[in-house]
């Protein structure tokens, strides 16, 4: 499943690049591939918290997840403040807020905590008030000021891990978590008169997302080990096939979403490419049971964080420093990413795993192996 997760943090790349082409060539829009990434997030998790009894303790499964994030996050973000944002969060956000505000942005900035909630606020004489739709905003706003703008996701994200110990360890609360996404979505998208971030990221609609791969998980221990071992790899290449080779137009939702790719589009539940993401909830089992012994496979699986963090950064030093001949097509910008990525799991994702390990028993994980009672 590694490969799947490299190729969706690919995908987010190439949205963010100029034209959102690589060699006039398209991908799976990024949208998508975040709400792919949530699906797997909800199987691999709801897998370690019923397969590894040393995550039966609240705070070792916390801390394990916080620096599965931190330290890479906090290199790029120190990294974009020092070349390029220093003005603008010393000398711009100052005069624009009271100290109440500004601390709040800085210490989202450094934790992570909160990154999703920049768009749902606005600046309201020097404090924070909430905005229905951020987008229609004019001047100087709270998402300005998010470092690695991306990063929103991550506070969808650590929204799932508070809860998913409590929801997670049985497969009616997975159900639960899944029906509880369904129902805020489509309260969304009947009561929402707006699109923009309550289309994607708003957390509590996304945990319709992560209860899919959660229930993905307990309906995979069940079927999994009774399909041969063939079959299932087969169709894992043919579900991959289709993923990254479908094409659709969903301009009709948003003009955001126009020429976006995958097939579908849910207007009751403001959901862009919905089979794509039905599919990849039905068979993220298959995919992890044909992949989780192969080491290459997890190589890449890893790169796709830093991946996803970094390719923001990356793309701005290449656009302020390097001449636009050289960015023709945008093969540089993601091979750039790709390299920095590599360095990151080298340098910064191995040493933290190992203490990591410390934490997680060294066992590798099997799919249907239940914590001892």
């Amino acid at each position: 499943m590694g490969m799947v997760r490299f190729l969706l943090a690919l995908c987010v790349v190439v949205t963010h690049s100029p034209g959102s082409t690589i060699f006039g060539f398209t991908m799976m829009n990024g949208i998508t591939a975040v709400q792919c990434f949530y699906v797997i997030s909800g199987f691999l998790i709801t897998m370690i918290l019923n397969e590894r009894p040393e995550y039966q303790s609240l705070g070792n499964f916390y801390l394990s997840r916080y620096l599965r994030l931190w330290p890479v996050y906090i290199l790029v973000a120190g990294l974009t403040l020092f070349f390029f944002q220093q003005p603008t969060f010393f000398s711009q956000l100052p005069a624009l807020v009271n100290w109440p505000t500004y601390v709040w942005v800085l210490f989202s900035n450094l934790t992570i905590l909160f990154q999703d909630w920049f768009v749902f606020l606005k600046f309201n004489n020097g404090s924070l008030s909430f905005t229905p739709a951020f987008e229609a905003l004019t001047g100087p706003q709270p998402y300005w000021f998010e470092l690695i703008p991306q990063a929103w996701t991550l506070g969808i994200e650590l929204t799932f891990y508070a809860i998913a110990p409590f929801v997670c360890r049985r497969w009616w609360g997975a159900v639960g978590l899944l029906l509880f996404g369904l129902c805020v979505r489509l309260v969304v998208g009947m009561y929402i008169p707006t699109n923009g971030a309550w289309l994607y990221r708003f957390a509590p609609s996304e945990m319709m997302m992560f209860g899919a791969g959660a229930v993905a998980y307990f309906v995979g221990t069940i079927v999994c080990p009774r399909l041969p071992r063939t079959t299932v790899a087969l169709g894992s290449i043919a579900i991959l096939c289709f993923i990254y080779l479908s094409f659709c137009d969903d301009s009709a939702l948003n003009p955001m979403f126009e020429g976006l790719s995958g097939g579908g589009t849910s207007y009751k539940l403001k959901l862009v490419n919905y089979p794509v993401l039905l599919l990849l909830a039905c068979t993220v089992p298959a995919l992890f049971y044909v992949t989780r012994n192969i080491r290459l496979d997890r190589m890449l699986g890893e790169m796709s964080y830093p991946i996803y963090i970094s390719h923001i950064f990356v793309f701005s030093l290449i656009n302020t420093y390097l001449p636009a001949s050289w960015q023709k097509g945008n093969a540089l910008y993601v091979l750039s990413v790709i390299i920095v990525s590599c360095g990151m799991v080298i340098f910064i994702t191995a040493p933290i795993d190992r203490y990591r390990r410390h934490l997680s028993s060294p066992a590798p994980l099997v799919l249907g192996t239940k914590v001892p009672a």
